[in-house]
């Protein structure tokens, strides 16, 4: 269950990143958050495995920080001239 919750994370992340590209950034980061909560279930899913992956482990706590730099780099200013400088 573990690796499906991870590939739906990563899903979500290149969904995201297609939003992104398309100039729709409050989608990006909503299907971003939604791609750390995915990462997050993986995460717990990993550690109450009988048998603990560390490299799965590892890959899991790599994509939620990566994806919550994502979701942090897109969060909109609140001065009006660096949003313009950004679009």
């Amino acid at each position: 269950m573990t690796t499906w919750t991870l590939w739906l994370g990563a899903l979500l992340v290149v969904g995201g990143s297609a939003a992104l590209f398309k100039h729709q950034a409050v989608a990006a980061r909503a299907l971003w958050v939604l791609a750390v909560l995915a990462f997050a279930a993986a995460a717990v899913g990993a550690v109450t495995a009988s048998e603990v992956s560390l490299p799965l482990l590892l890959a899991v706590v790599i994509a939620i920080v990566a994806t919550g730099a994502l979701v942090a780099v897109t969060v909109p200013s609140k001065n009006p001239r660096e949003r313009v400088r950004a679009e």
